[in-house]
């Protein structure tokens, strides 16, 4: 098992209640205005702990969570059954199965996610990632910076890579900005991106 789902499938009995707990509304303020009004179709790339999926069902959203790992699935799928979530085992870069649906989506939600990806393998996700938008759909991506932990597998993704990767792809950033972490690690921080493609 690769890096870093070797690490989330170790220690996914302390995350997933651990990511669990922290409210929707606190980590992704800054996406609330930019939200389609549901019913819309929602993508949750690297659904973890399913709290994301599971606040987008309860607004209404149609939600296909994909988990790669088999431990975090399994405690989202007992602790949010929602009939409005379909799971699936899936993953980046490829995402097969989800592309192998026929489904577009409104919005695309990477919580915490891309900066697992190689730099090759960012150019083909954020491609495939594209490719399953609508017009006029958002891709909403979140980085992690600060402390180095090398059994997570994180690398480092600067703002001129997402910024090529948006020119390349006919992407457009609605915004980019900085939070603060909200499990309160002095040395971690964030950057939020939301991407949209024309209509």
């Amino acid at each position: 098992m690769p890096l870093p789902m070797s690490f989330y499938s170790a220690n996914s009995h302390r995350l997933a209640p651990m990511y669990d707990a922290i409210p929707f509304e606190r980590i992704h303020a800054s996406l609330l205005n930019w939200l389609p009004y549901p019913p819309a179709t929602v993508l949750d790339v690297g659904a973890g702990s399913g709290r994301d999926a599971a606040w987008f069902a309860a607004k209404g959203y149609d939600v296909v969570a994909i988990e790669p790992v088999m431990e975090m699935r399994d405690f989202a799928q007992v602790n949010h059954p929602h009939p409005k979530i379909q799971w699936m085992d899936d993953s980046l870069p490829a995402l097969t199965k989800v592309i192998a649906t026929g489904l577009q989506f409104d919005l695309i939600h990477l919580s915490a996610v891309f900066m697992h990806l190689s730099r090759a393998d960012r150019d083909r996700a954020f491609r495939k990632l594209t490719l399953l938008l609508k017009p006029g759909g958002r891709l909403y991506i979140t980085l992690r910076d600060g402390r180095v932990e090398p059994e997570r597998g994180l690398h480092d993704v600067p703002d001129s890579e997402m910024e090529a990767l948006a020119r390349e792809h006919g992407a457009l950033i609605e915004f980019k900005n900085t939070a603060s972490d909200s499990m309160d690690r002095p040395e971690v921080s964030w950057r939020h991106f939301l991407f949209r493609l024309p209509s």
